[in-house]
Order: structure tokens, then sequence, then C-alpha cells
């Protein structure tokens, strides 16, 4: 039990180091998420998951939680094969579904669902 307990803590620092690293755990300067909070907003106001899953594990759509193959910013342009071309998203919109991204299978990987509260509870 101890050496399982032991393991699971390193791995959860390790994890933590590893989003702080790549820049998934940062202040927000104004708002009330992260940007990898304000990416997963982004994620599910757009229906991103209809095609890529609830967490981004995959579906109709390509797993998004092993890295991506591709820019954010020239997928949501549209790409043949169905991935539809979103308009709405501004350049802070594409920033942040990147640090969204970049924080899957991290511990600072958001998770809420109700995209429309200004500090979601679920």
């Amino acid at each position: 039990m101890r050496i399982k307990l032991s393991i699971t803590i390193a791995l959860t620092i390790i994890g933590m180091m590893s989003a702080l690293k790549s820049g998934a755990i940062v202040d927000q300067p104004s708002g009330p998420l992260n940007p990898a909070g304000e990416g997963r907003r982004v994620f599910l106001k757009n229906n991103c998951y209809g095609c890529h899953g609830g967490r981004g594990g995959g579906g109709m759509g390509p797993n998004l939680r092993g890295g991506l193959d591709i820019e954010v910013e020239e997928a949501v342009h549209g790409l043949p094969g169905g991935m539809p071309r979103f308009r709405n998203l501004t350049d802070n919109d594409i920033s942040n579904l990147e640090a969204y991204f970049r924080s899957l299978r991290t511990p600072a990987e958001p998770t809420f669902t109700h995209w429309w509260e200004p500090i979601p509870t679920q």
C-alpha cells in the first residue's frame, strides 16, 4: 500500500511539473478561469465535444488527449473530411483552446460542464 501511494504521489508531482512547464497552469490576468479553463469553456460552448468527446477522447472526430497532429488555428478554419469552420473564434479563444489541449491528461485538466457559469460549479 505504501509503495502504491508513493508511486501515485510521485506521478502526480511529475504531472503537475509537466503542466507548469507546458504553460497549462498559469495565472489568469482577468476573469475567473486560467487559460486552460477558458479553453475548456470554448470547447464546450462551441460543441466540440459532439465530435471529439466530452473530455477530448475522440468519437466521430479524432482523440485530442494524445496531442495534436495539426495546429489549432489551422484546424478551426476547417479541414477536409469533416472538421467544420469556426468563424466566431477569436485569437484569444484559439490560444485558450491550445492551453486546454496542453492540459489534457495532466492534473491541471479542467473537467467542468457548466461553461455558462462565470465560475463553473460542475
